[in-house]
């Protein structure tokens, strides 16, 4: 058996490649979510984004689950426009915005 250990920055770019994957896909997902979510009326409610969006499929670090599945999280709420739906989906997936002090680096604002 070699006693060689794993080049840990392969390892560590490996790792970083497959979130960055992963971030990309969701945000792939999203993309197509947003083009429809101009044609909703509004308001519309966190159990009717839920059961449309049941079955589009979103791959989280540990897990697969759906677009409709983040929306059920969101019980009892309401949203105005396009805007307010994005918002509350990236917050769920990646953490509200916070204080300008706080650090969340699994959220690009810029993105937004």
């Amino acid at each position: 058996m070699s006693n060689e250990q794993p080049d840990r920055d392969r390892v560590q770019d490996r790792a970083e490649q497959r979130q960055s994957e992963r971030a990309d896909h969701t945000e792939s997902i999203f993309a197509a979510v947003e083009r429809d979510l101009g044609e909703l009326e509004y308001p519309v409610t966190s159990e009717e984004l839920a059961t449309e969006y049941a079955t589009e499929p979103i791959d989280m670090p540990n897990e697969t689950e759906s677009i409709g599945s983040v929306f059920d999280r969101l019980v009892d709420e309401q949203y105005d426009s396009p805007e307010e739906v994005r918002e509350a989906a990236y917050g769920e997936l990646t953490g509200e915005a916070g204080t300008p002090n706080e650090a969340n680096l699994e959220r690009d604002l810029d993105e937004l």
